[in-house]
């Protein structure tokens, strides 16, 4: 479904970072959506997309290939203060258990994984939301605690505790929230085996815990714990080693 509406100005810039305020509510709107916009500017499509519901009649989905089914968990519809929030205000989880699984190495049944906010493919079974997942779109897996601090990332990926950001300009000038820049720099909490190549072998990352680095700044997905910044990034995102 596409709806069109009128805008006096250009699209602004779209980035593929992706921060999240907190583990299982990322910034995001509860259907995710992809916008582009028309020649000239004048307008802007918004193409929403809806979870596939099954016919009543299939009872199972089995992934093939390498992908796994997960079932994604209950959406929250309060706000911390617990104000009732509309469809489209409630924040969409990127959190489930696996339930589903093909021809996949790094992950089991049962797993509580965290995944990409914009990979897979929703799908509804049983009345519960699913989503379709490629095993490399699971960023890491949940341990008992629940705690991002200790998530186990997969593959090349890393997670990195941020650094604060300054309160104040080089000015001396108190700056707020939303205008204190968030630097890209952090230590190494956790990294993950590594990348498998052609050849079957695995590369392991080349960053070590505890050590800080410098990354991309439009790169990897945020999430908040704690009033602790933590970020999860491929290898391909560091920049560069600090000390």
């Amino acid at each position: 479904m596409c709806m069109c509406v009128g805008i006096a100005h250009a699209a602004p810039r779209l980035h593929s970072r992706s921060a999240t305020p907190a583990l299982l509510q990322p910034m995001a709107a509860s259907m995710s959506s992809m916008r582009r916009a028309a020649v000239g500017g004048r307008a802007r499509c918004v193409s929403v997309r809806a979870a596939t519901a099954l016919p009543k009649q299939f009872k199972a989905v089995k992934p093939v290939g390498d992908r796994v089914l997960v079932k994604v968990d209950k959406q929250e519809m309060k706000s911390i203060g617990g104000v009732l929030l509309p469809a489209n205000a409630a924040k969409k989880p990127t959190a489930g258990a696996i339930v589903g699984m093909g021809d996949v190495s790094l992950v089991k049944m049962g797993d509580r994984v965290i995944y990409s906010k914009y990979a897979g493919t929703e799908v509804e079974v049983a009345g519960e939301e699913h989503v379709l997942l490629k095993e490399d779109d699971v960023i890491g897996v949940l341990t008992a605690s629940e705690k991002i601090s200790e998530l186990k990332p997969l593959g090349d990926r890393i997670l990195i505790k941020m650094a604060e950001a300054e309160e104040k300009s080089s000015g001396g000038v108190l700056l707020t929230s939303q205008s204190a820049e968030k630097p890209n720099f952090g230590t190494v909490v956790s990294v993950g085996a590594g990348r498998k190549k052609e050849d079957g072998e695995v590369s392991a990352p080349n960053v070590a815990v505890g050590s800080t680095v410098m990354y991309s700044k439009y790169s990897g997905t945020e999430f908040e714990e704690e009033d602790l910044g933590y970020i999860i990034i491929s290898e391909g995102d560091v920049l560069a080693a600090l000390s």
